[in-house]
């Protein structure tokens, strides 16, 4: 095995992942490949026996926040984050928050299919997602039997996904969030995250409607604005603030599907229920750093 072998693979995965890092008693290798589908990352990894960590210090100076879902394909690995270890087998999956430090021991000859995702982008509870990274999950059935095929698919075919790939991940996401959402909450929380996902789930289903308002949602849901709000005080975001979000991410989808290429800006950030094209170019550049003209742009077939 060569210096220049391991120092690849370290690199590799540094970049990839936030300066995850090799314990330096190791010398690892392994070979990864992997393809954007909107706010879906897929991988393909593979490698010989190593333990990677995300340190603390990396998490202060990279942060990241995003999810990662390690499906275990071959080998075994076990995921220690918050002083608990999620020990994961050929058939199992486990969630971890790369936004925190964690450590990942793999074992022997070890593959796995990894799908990295924005937190938010699940359209699950808090509580269904904290406690869905509890344990490991077999992924031989339901609906998380189709998602090692899936990712193998999307990285399979990532040179000619093209415009699907945006879709593509959104449908990704709605695997996962299924996958996830049939974990068991703790006893006296099933009734409210079991309301929670429906509300999440209206308001996912009538985005393009320019009256979903909170004040709508709660009206739909039989219960009081003020209720309403209780209910999300302590997620990660509020229904007005998913709302705007998820609209948000409709809207950059659009802007890089060249068959919805004949659609101004403007028809866009209206389609989305944006008042305006103004009031859409700031909500846009504040959550992705780019004007929706360059991401149109850079989608165009005459960019590349």
């Amino acid at each position: 095995m060569t210096s220049s072998v391991v120092e690849l693979w370290r690199q590799s995965l540094g970049q990839t992942f936030g300066r995850l890092t090799p314990d330096h008693a190791d010398e690892p290798t392994g070979t990864m490949s992997g393809t954007a589908l909107g706010p879906l990352i897929a991988y393909q990894i593979s490698g010989s026996p190593q333990t990677l960590r995300r340190t603390p210090l990396a998490a202060r100076q990279e942060p990241i926040d995003r999810l990662k879902l390690c499906m275990q394909l071959d080998g075994a690995a076990t995921v220690t984050q918050h002083g608990q270890q999620v020990h994961i087998g050929p058939g199992q999956m486990a969630l971890y928050d790369t936004g925190h430090p964690y450590d990942l021991r793999l074992e022997r000859q070890w593959s796995c299919a990894v799908l990295a995702f924005p937190r938010g982008a699940l359209s699950l509870p808090d509580n269904v997602v904290r406690q869905a990274m509890q344990h490991a999950h077999p992924f031989g059935a339901g609906p998380g039997a189709v998602l090692a095929d899936f990712v193998a698919a999307a990285v399979g075919e990532r040179t000619s996904i093209g415009a699907a790939a945006g879709r593509l991940g959104e449908a990704g996401l709605h695997i996962i969030a299924g996958a996830l959402s049939m974990t068991e909450p703790a006893d006296g929380e099933a009734v409210v995250d079991a309301q929670r996902l429906r509300i999440l789930h209206y308001a996912r289903e009538h985005l393009s409607d320019s009256g979903l308002t909170h004040n709508r949602i709660a009206a739909v849901h039989r219960m009081a604005p003020r209720t309403l709000h209780r209910l999300f005080e302590h997620e990660l975001y509020t229904v007005t603030e998913y709302i705007r979000l998820r609209r948000l991410e409709s809207a950059h989808r659009d802007l890089t599907d060249p068959m919805l290429s004949h659609l101004s800006i403007a028809r866009v950030a209206v389609r989305w229920c944006f008042i305006s094209q103004a009031h859409f170019t700031r909500a846009f550049r504040a959550q992705y750093g780019v004007l929706p003209s360059a991401v149109r742009r850079a989608a165009s077939p005459r960019a590349s």
